[in-house]
């Protein structure tokens, strides 16, 4: 499984995303540079973002103006992939707009395509050949943009896609300015996990339980993350199994959350959060669970699994996948092509997760709205022009949901979810990243 920063799978490295880059910390000025945010760059950063325009037209190697710090985290080969994208949406790159400097090795770079004209950060080396050290394509803003046109192109997308935009207020049901496709429950991956966190801010709210409350790390998962290699019975507490479960999407934090809340308990939560089809998501799988189905005993619990029934299923966990270990699975049958995405898997609507991110607004605490911002699924610097955004997605070979709370500057609540599933092959991540961004920014 590939892991995407708050998405079950696989954080989309940089290069995956359409905002990529290995974004190493910027250098500090040199002397003679000229001040932060100044607009008069140093003759070599300015150099450095003019050459964005044949990298992003695929005029000039990658070897020529990338560091082999960022080529050895970022092959080549991804970033001619990347300018195809950006170039294949917004029209070739034609020159730089404007660059701002923050430092003489550091700034922000716009660059005009022709459609649209997009924001990077870049930092580059303090000495000559003055080559690129970080990269991020942070924004795009598409010229005459509008939701309309990015529903239109999620309407064009192979396979299925979703997208739910409502507006939040008081304790009034959310207002839904676009519903495409809103009400059909698709596979989200571990867009699951936000059901994990409202039951926990339930038991929390009830004085059930408390964010430092000390547990034993007891469930550990395949691909699990940070907790994968940790010793077994650690004691962690409640708020950074949240934390990691929801910003690095944990999936040993989510697991031993999950056993410890209880899966029913979990699963008698889902109409209240506002889940209209709660029998898609019963048994609620454990990840461990997801993965053992789909890559265990050659595909003999599969099998099983498509055509039981609920009570059958809940033997199923409580038998030959809980007896099954971990290094029988076939982990090649998580990540080489689609695999049983409409059988096993967390299944929800847009407009189901639209409702759940307005419960845990309406409910949840401030450290349950402070893990939910800890990663915000977009550039920081977007992020940066809202007065709260909350984030959780989810992500295998054919899925990636990406759903966020927003609240704007003026004070107004919204929520924005996006879904993509298709059961031939894989979804292009960095494209249907760049749809969500553009969606959330039409909002803002």
């Amino acid at each position: 499984m590939t892991r995407r920063g708050g998405g079950f799978s696989l954080p989309l490295l940089a290069a995956l995303l359409l905002i990529f880059g290995f974004a190493s910390p910027a250098p500090s000025s040199q002397p003679g540079a000229s001040a932060p945010g100044s607009g008069q760059p140093a003759p070599a950063l300015r150099a450095r973002a003019a050459a964005l325009v044949p990298l992003f037209n695929r005029t000039t190697k990658p070897e020529r103006i990338l560091a082999p710090s960022f080529l050895a985290q970022i092959p080549a080969s991804q970033i001619d992939a990347l300018a195809l994208r950006l170039t294949g949406q917004f029209g070739r790159a034609k020159a730089v707009d404007r660059l701002v400097a923050k430092s003489a090795t550091a700034g922000t770079a716009f660059i005009a395509f022709e459609r649209a004209v997009a924001r990077v950060e870049l930092a580059i080396e303090a000495k000559p050949p003055h080559r690129i050290t970080a990269l991020l394509v942070s924004a795009a803003e598409v010229k005459g943009d509008s939701l309309a046109k990015v529903v239109q192109e999620i309407w064009g997308l192979p396979g299925q896609a979703s997208l739910a935009v409502a507006r939040l207020g008081g304790n009034d049901p959310p207002q839904f300015s676009i519903a495409h496709k809103a009400g059909k429950p698709l596979a989200v991956g571990s867009a699951f996990k936000l059901f994990v966190l409202a039951e926990l801010s339930r038991s929390i709210a009830a004085g059930e339980r408390r964010w430092s409350d000390v547990v034993p790390l007891d469930q550990f998962s395949i691909g699990s993350g940070a907790l994968e290699s940790w010793p077994a019975g650690s004691p962690m507490t409640l708020h950074t199994l949240a934390v990691l479960m929801i910003s690095q999407s944990d999936n040993g934090a989510a697991d031993t959350l999950l056993h410890l809340l209880g899966r029913e308990k979990v699963e008698r939560l889902l109409p209240e959060l506002g889940i209209a089809a709660p029998d898609k998501l019963r048994p609620l799988l454990t990840t461990r669970e997801w993965a053992l189905l789909k890559a265990g005993d050659g595909g003999a619990l599969l099998r099983r699994w498509s055509t039981a029934s609920e009570a059958e299923r809940r033997a199923l966990l409580a038998g030959p996948v809980a007896t099954l270990k971990t290094d029988q699975a076939d982990l090649s049958r998580l990540i080489a092509v689609p695999n049983a995405i409409d059988t096993v898997e967390w299944f929800a609507s847009t407009g189901d997760l639209v409702r759940v991110m307005d419960w845990l607004r309406r409910h949840g605490d401030r450290e349950t709205l402070g893990i939910l911002a800890i990663n915000p699924g977009i550039g920081r610097i977007p992020a940066e022009e809202f007065a709260y955004l909350g984030y959780k997605g989810g992500s295998e070979t054919g899925v990636l949901n990406m759903t966020f709370l927003l609240r704007g500057k003026d004070g107004e609540w919204h929520a924005v979810s996006g879904t993509w599933n298709d059961p031939a092959q894989s979804v292009d991540e960095g494209r249907f990243q760049l749809l969500m961004s553009r969606a959330v920014a039409l909002v803002r």
